[in-house]
């Protein structure tokens, strides 16, 4: 999956490959994310389904939220009629690897995972957004 969303946007390119661009850096740290911190109640010695651990799809939305915000720092400046396409180039690139973290996660979890970088991505870029209609409005 992650091999042909890349294999689309590099295809497609432009702002969509430069918003996906800017998604693989939050991509690539929910890989290096230890499962110690999205599964806190677990010990790396109980299997997951012997029902010693319990799954906390919470803790998955806030790690990716968090990581998913992370990137207000990196959204490109792009014209506005380019925007919406960069930030579904975000969306893509962040989405691709943090479902190869998903792989080792219960569904719950990992559902929690990428929705929270995808709120996360969606709320930057809205912000990101917000904040140059102010400075166009303070400057005319």
């Amino acid at each position: 999956m992650t091999l042909l969303v890349w294999a689309f946007v590099e295809w497609r390119g432009t702002w969509l490959l430069r918003g996906a661009r800017c998604g693989l850096v939050a991509g690539l740290a929910t890989l290096a994310l230890p499962l110690s911190v999205l599964r806190p109640s677990c010990s790396a010695d109980v299997a997951i389904g012997s029902g010693a651990c319990c799954t906390m799809p919470g803790l998955c939305v806030a790690a990716g939220a968090l990581f998913g915000l992370s990137l207000a720092l990196l959204v490109p400046r792009v014209p506005s009629e380019h925007r919406a396409t960069t930030a579904t180039g975000m969306v893509l690139g962040v989405s691709s690897l943090a479902a190869l973290r998903c792989g080792a996660l219960m569904f719950g979890e990992a559902a929690g995972l990428i929705g929270g970088l995808v709120a996360g991505v969606v709320a930057a870029n809205i912000a990101h957004a917000w904040v140059d209609r102010g400075r166009a409005r303070a400057r005319g």
